[in-house]
């Protein structure tokens, strides 16, 4: 009597083929929580947790929230999250912010980027922190854990810019030295808000009112 591959076996066996299914595949995408993904190389699937490897990376896209990302390696949890290294992003606004490593919390819709974090748009030049995070849906993009720019020349302890006002708020500590704007301050607590115009800052305030402060707080927390 023949007996049936043992359960372990057959897992084994099943993800093989399947692994090999998918890789023989090509490059063809897949919708994933709403983005659009086309992989570069094979798909490795694990059948236990559902999480797919794409050990040769590719592109992800959001055409919702506008969003495109390109990396050298990619892992997909279904209905969490994409993680992904040595990545590049995209924004509908025009920036560009590169990491060693991106997740993608689908569910919170945010980008989170680590590691060598650089951003850059027509307002800021080289743009750079420990952490760096893009929401979706509001456009905003925040960088914390000390902050750096070549242009405009600054510093702040944390950084969020709205794209879709213009706008940016540094929190302190932080210095600004650019053209005619100079503004520093020591304490933890100050807040400086700018405001641009095509790729310069125009207006600068050290006592934002009320309304921006609301407005910007979430996102320096």
């Amino acid at each position: 009597m023949k007996r049936s591959p043992s359960p372990t076996l057959a897992r084994l066996l099943t993800g093989a083929l399947t692994a090999l299914t998918l890789a023989a595949g090509g490059a063809q995408a897949v919708t994933f929580g709403g983005l659009n993904v086309t992989p570069r190389g094979p798909q490795n699937l694990n059948l236990e947790t559902g999480a797919t490897d794409l050990p040769q990376g590719g592109t992800a896209t959001d055409s919702r929230g506008g969003v495109k990302l390109t990396a050298a390696r990619m892992q997909l949890q279904p209905g969490q999250r994409l993680s992904a290294q040595d990545a590049t992003i995209t924004t509908r606004q025009g920036g560009t912010l590169k990491a060693a490593q991106v997740t993608y919390d689908l569910k919170a819709g945010t980008v989170t980027a680590t590691g060598g974090v650089t951003y850059n748009d027509a307002r800021f030049t080289d743009l750079s922190a420990p952490s760096m995070t893009l929401n979706v849906k509001s456009g905003f993009v925040t960088a914390r854990g000390g902050v750096k720019a070549a242009k405009p020349a600054m510093t702040g302890a944390a950084l969020a810019f709205d794209p879709s006002t213009m706008q940016a708020m540094l929190a302190g500590p932080y210095r600004v030295n650019q053209g005619t704007l100079r503004a520093d301050t020591a304490a933890p607590a100050g807040r400086l808000l700018l405001v641009f115009s095509a790729r310069s800052v125009v207006r600068a305030t050290e006592d934002p009112d009320s309304s921006n402060r609301n407005r910007f707080e979430p996102y320096l927390k």
